[in-house]
């Protein structure tokens, strides 16, 4: 009988403002230009103040990651 060994399934990493980036995209999308004047102009600078603070509150949040790399040579000294 052969035994196969099975790694566990990755988790799936959420980004962190992907549904404010998404809303600033879709504004973009409907107003059909980045600076349009009129009604979709005001829309989009309250979906760009949404994903400038969602940034800013993860960057506070958000430690310092080593690479792997750097860490396993870090262990070879």
């Amino acid at each position: 009988m052969v035994r196969f060994k099975v790694r566990p399934t990755r988790q799936t990493t959420l980004a962190p403002c992907a549904a404010e980036l998404s809303t600033l995209l879709a504004c973009f999308a409907t107003t059909g230009d980045l600076r349009a004047a009129g009604e979709g102009a005001a829309g989009c600078a309250a979906a760009a103040k949404g994903l400038q603070l969602c940034m800013q509150k993860g960057a506070k949040g958000a430690g310092r990651r080593s690479g792997s790399i750097n860490h396993l040579l870090s262990k070879l000294r």
